[in-house]
């Protein structure tokens, strides 16, 4: 399959990888930039990787912290999260957006390790506080 477009042969090939580029480029912009964070991010390989820990002081604010949109991502499909919190007062949800589904990974104290899939999909993981103090750390490998 191939598009003639201005005395030009456009592979299929060609249009996807084109299309995918742009998804991943425009998709950068749904992450909470720096210095707008509560925590330090330090990213992996790409934004859907990395680790995030904060200290938050009865915040409440939302962060995106990883994520993109992309056909099929370089380094992988899966992501495996580790996420712990230690909350003291307040409410917490990290929220796991994968294309039109949303999970809740954590509402409270605790651990949880998870593998997401983000192949042909939008992938964000959230930190939604209110009037919360606590601890919470990211991993996303």
């Amino acid at each position: 399959f191939s598009i003639f477009f201005n005395g030009e042969t456009i592979s299929k090939d060609s249009i996807i990888n084109t299309y995918d580029s742009f998804l991943q480029d425009t998709s950068i912009n749904g992450l909470t930039k720096d210095n707008k964070l509560e925590g330090k991010r330090e990213y992996g390989i790409d934004e859907y990787v990395g680790t995030y820990t904060a200290n938050y002081k009865n915040k409440t604010k939302e962060e995106t912290i990883f994520g993109g949109t992309t056909l099929n991502r370089e380094n992988g499909n899966t992501i495996t999260i580790k996420i712990k919190v230690e909350k003291q007062s307040g409410n917490i949800e990290i929220i796991s957006n994968s294309g039109t589904e949303s999970e809740v990974l954590i509402k409270d104290t605790g651990e949880i390790e998870k593998t997401v899939d983000v192949k042909e999909k939008s992938y964000y993981l959230k930190v939604k506080v209110t009037d919360f103090t606590g601890n919470i750390e990211i991993v996303a490998e």
